[in-house]
This record gives C-alpha cells, structure tokens and sequence, in this order.
C-alpha cells in the first residue's frame, strides 16, 4: 500500500471534513513519540480517543458515525506514520 492508495482509502470512507483529522493526528502523535514520559503503547489509543473527540466536535454531533471517523481517521494517522517508518528506517534485519 503507497500514500496514492491511503489517500483514496480515505477519500472513500471518510467525511471531506474529517480528513483534517489525520493531519492533526500525525502532529499530536509525533509530539508524543518525542515526548520521553509517554510509553509507545498509549500512542494509538490516545490519538484514538482525541480523534473520536475531534470528528464529534468537528462533524457536530456525537454519533456513531462521527466515532467511526475518529476511528478511522487516528487509524489512517498510525497507519501512514507505519508505512513511513518502515520504509524510510533502515534496520539490521534488512542488511542480510
């Protein structure tokens, strides 16, 4: 999957609206990756719940739906982080 393919993934199934989301996601997710006291773990899930947040507040309405767009959008946000790192780092594994 390339960023052509992730940005047509989200164009189908996400509200116009909310693809700003991700953005913000990518920002508020790289400033916890740098921020020491913040474990790994909690990452995804808290850019889930700002996400959920967000598209409520942003879509105007809590609603399944809404939730569904911060789902995906923090989904899309950790995915696209993913496939960045992973092709950009170079590992040792990778030297073989």
């Amino acid at each position: 999957m390339n960023e052509t393919d992730l940005l047509v993934l989200a164009k189908q199934y996400m509200a116009e609206k909310a693809i700003i989301i991700v953005v913000a996601l990518l920002v508020i997710g790289y400033v916890m990756k740098k921020t020491p006291k913040v474990a790994d773990w909690m990452i995804p899930w808290t850019l889930m719940i700002i996400g959920t947040l967000l598209a409520c507040w942003l879509l105007g309405t809590v609603s399944a739906r809404n939730v569904v767009q911060g789902i995906l959008a923090a989904g899309i946000a950790t995915l696209s982080h993913q496939l960045w790192k992973q092709t950009t780092d170079k590992r040792k594994e990778d030297a073989r």
